[in-house]
């Protein structure tokens, strides 16, 4: 169980309607203020994950942090680090990030290589609860526009000026 929030645990029907619930609160809940932003990733016309952002204050801190889950099946082809790539050049190009954030378990080897692929640098470490009685170390880790090692092609984005409006970033209040 890589994952902070226990995704992985219960029946298939169970962590189904987690899912569910999951992304439609964050859908319910985005406002300038707060807001996490989901998307589906597809490779060859199948969903195949998910990559998100998260962020609080995001006006005044131009940061937000990064997470994501890809299907076992699609580990090691590099779709896990071109999903990362997409969001965060996004982030710089389209939203004025700052910076990006994300962390790992430091065993996850897999997550924190894919983390180095895209240009993460480490950014020290923190003590969680993993499960009940279970600490783990969490390699935090921060991306800039400089160490951002971009995909090829180019990404095109369609609907940044909308999302741009919503969020308060041209300078209208919402």
């Amino acid at each position: 169980m890589p994952f902070f929030f226990p995704w992985t645990v219960g029946s298939p029907g169970e962590i189904r309607l987690r899912l569910m619930q999951y992304h439609w609160a964050q859908r319910a809940e985005m406002s300038p203020a707060a807001w996490s932003l989901e998307t589906t990733v597809r490779f060859d016309g199948e969903i195949v994950g998910c990559q998100s952002i998260s962020t609080r204050d995001y006006l005044v801190t131009r940061t937000g942090e990064t997470g994501s889950w890809l299907g076992m099946k699609h580990h090691g082809r590099g779709i896990g680090t071109l999903m990362r790539q997409a969001l965060c050049a996004f982030m710089f190009d389209h939203l004025d990030a700052a910076e990006v954030t994300s962390a790992a378990f430091v065993d996850n080897p897999a997550s924190l290589a894919v983390s180095r692929k895209v240009g993460y640098r480490e950014n020290g470490i923190g003590r969680l609860k993993r499960r009940d009685g279970e600490m783990v170390l969490n390699q935090k880790l921060v991306l800039t526009a400089d160490t951002l090692n971009r995909a090829e092609p180019e990404l095109k984005v369609e609907g940044a000026l909308q999302l741009r409006d919503f969020l308060g970033l041209n300078g209208r209040d919402q």
